[in-house]
């Protein structure tokens, strides 16, 4: 019962803050004129076309697919900002892969450094946050969309087994180590969900449910925030234009 309340009052709270705001935050995309920052690349006297930053990341990554030793796959996201000046600040790493790709992802963005021309709001220079997403994927393999089903599908059941044990006759020592390590099990899986298909509605919530049976009213509360705003984002993106820049990159 108490995982049923759990998913209403959650889905009723998004359902009601995302109608109240969705509206407010409609009629201010209407009247507020954005231009993206759109990056220029190098520019040379031989060269001044412009070139698509996802097709500038496929192109430098390009060279990782050459490594037989990368077997990781999955999307790595980097938030940063594009400042008035054209430069690059505040990389953060959202979704990982692994400390190799990630790192290389963020080496060609550092890079890019001075290669955008900056967003505007209402006709007025103005630094923006951007994303990014770069899709490692191995020939062969299952798809990303189904490895991030599997792994969702084996943590819920791992939680759905909480109630199994807390139905048998143990000492309330034994229930609490057996409990924890269901939701430990729960979190890595996740995790590995999360690599395959981040800013998931459903594994956000599992993740805010998982950290609730683990008693981590922080990180549920965080990952509530996270559920709404992806909730809002979801309705709001329907109303913009927005680029979304992903590059693919196909390692052997």
């Amino acid at each position: 019962m108490k995982k049923v309340i759990f998913a209403l009052v959650l889905l009723m709270l998004a359902a009601g803050i995302v109608a109240q705001e969705s509206k407010v935050k409609q009629k201010f995309i209407e009247e507020t004129r954005v231009e993206a920052p759109v990056f220029i690349g190098l520019i040379d006297s031989d060269k001044t076309s412009q070139q698509a930053f996802t097709q500038h990341l496929q192109n430098e990554l390009a060279y990782l697919s050459e490594f037989d030793y990368l077997t990781d796959e999955g999307i790595v996201a980097v938030d940063f900002i594009v400042e008035k000046d054209g430069s690059v600040s505040n990389l953060t790493v959202s979704n990982s892969v692994s400390r190799t790709l990630d790192d290389a992802v963020l080496s060609i963005i550092r890079e890019s450094d001075n290669m955008w021309q900056a967003g505007k709001v209402n006709g007025e220079v103005s630094s923006m946050e951007k994303t990014v997403f770069v899709k490692f994927d191995i020939p062969g393999n299952e798809s990303h969309n189904e490895l991030a089903a599997n792994y969702l599908k084996i943590a819920i059941r791992q939680l759905y087994a909480i109630n199994a044990i807390e139905a048998r006759y143990l000492t309330a020592d034994k229930k609490m180590k057996k409990c924890q390590r269901k939701t430990n099990s729960a979190q890595r899986y996740l995790t590995k969900a999360e690599q395959y298909r981040p800013n998931d509605l459903s594994i956000t919530y599992w993740q805010a449910r998982t950290y609730e049976l683990q008693g981590n009213n922080e990180m549920k509360q965080q990952k509530l925030d996270q559920y709404l705003e992806l909730a809002r984002h979801d309705i709001i993106e329907k109303s913009l234009n927005d680029d979304v820049l992903l590059a693919i990159i196909t390692l052997n």
